[in-house]
């Protein structure tokens, strides 16, 4: 009997870490363009997708959809949580946030897309 790998609660936390914590240093050391700030929300749920649906051995789409919500509940938890309220004011709006929904989500279908082909490819060769 053949036992299924799943991406367990700790595997989305630190995916959501990554997918954050690119943009967020990126922010820390300047102030960049918004288009340099959404390329690394882009990379980092990219990478975060790909290495929580690694660690799954099926539905590494559905795995990596859930990686990329987490990614955003995590993202709306630390920015309208903690740095607005400790700020004081509003540092993205609305538009700015469902952007970055679709960013998360597509980052991380995509991510976890390339990881089931090159864990398939793995699979494959001898």
């Amino acid at each position: 009997m053949e036992t299924r790998k799943t991406s367990t609660l700790k595997d989305y936390i630190a995916g959501a870490v990554l997918a954050n914590s690119l943009a967020w240093l990126t922010l820390a050391i300047a102030l960049p363009p918004v288009q340099l700030l959404f390329l690394t929300y882009v990379f980092g749920a990219t990478v975060a997708g790909y290495l929580v649906a690694r660690k799954a051995s099926q539905n590494h789409e559905r795995v990596g959809l859930k990686a990329g919500l987490g990614s955003f509940v995590f993202h709306i938890y630390v920015f309208m949580g903690v740095i607005e309220v400790i700020t004081g004011q509003r540092l993205l709006n609305l538009l700015d946030h469902l952007i970055i929904l679709v960013i998360f989500v597509l980052g991380g279908f995509v991510g976890a897309f390339l990881s089931r082909k090159l864990s398939s490819g793995k699979a494959e060769t001898p």
